[in-house]
């Protein structure tokens, strides 16, 4: 075995040296080298143009809390999921189309209509639900419904929010309170 290894490495290195001699052969393989790496450059600025171009169609962000009320998230340091207010509003001059913006630009992948208010509810519909109920996952739909609950009942009066699309794996249409969500409770009341 080694031995075949071994004529294998010197017919190999043999023919290097017959190869050498034709001082043009050596150019060419240079050449050859520097075109196929070029050509990997340019497929690779290709590729990262393409991406830029489709982050810029369609965001691919689902969350951005720039200019949101409140967040469901997890809390490393006690271990459990918690909702949290990032910043307050007036509840005085707060109208259901100034939220629908917020909740909008916070969540650019699950759109709401406000729809209306009537007695201490908020009604809401989400058109395409396809993000929230088949690709954010669980925890993510439970983030997007609290987080949107909590910020719909800052309107004044408002206690509850009527969810208004279509049912899938993840998400559930209801009328949800900020309750809604506390252990060992039924998440519609």
């Amino acid at each position: 075995m080694i031995l075949t290894v071994n004529i294998g490495y010197q017919l190999c290195f043999a023919l290097f040296k017959k190869l050498m001699k034709n001082k043009l052969i050596p150019l060419v393989l240079i050449l050859l080298i520097i075109g196929c790496n070029t050509t990997q450059q340019d497929d690779r600025a290709t590729g990262d143009l393409d991406e830029k171009s489709d982050i810029g169609s369609e965001s691919s962000v689902v969350y951005d809390p720039s200019d949101a009320l409140w967040r469901y998230d997890f809390n490393q340091q006690t271990e459990e999921f918690e909702v949290k207010q990032l910043r307050s509003v007036d509840r005085d001059t707060l109208t259901g189309e100034t939220l629908e913006r917020i909740i909008n630009k916070s969540w650019p992948r699950v759109q709401i209509k406000f729809i209306r208010t009537s007695n201490d509810t908020a009604f809401i519909s989400i058109p395409d639900s396809k993000v929230l109920t088949q690709q954010m996952g669980s925890a993510g739909a439970e983030s997007y419904m609290i987080s949107t609950t909590f910020s719909l009942t800052e309107l004044r009066g408002i206690n509850h929010v009527s969810f208004d699309f279509e049912e899938g794996d993840h998400g559930v249409p209801g009328v949800y309170n900020r309750n809604s969500w506390d252990a060992n409770k039924n998440p519609i009341e």
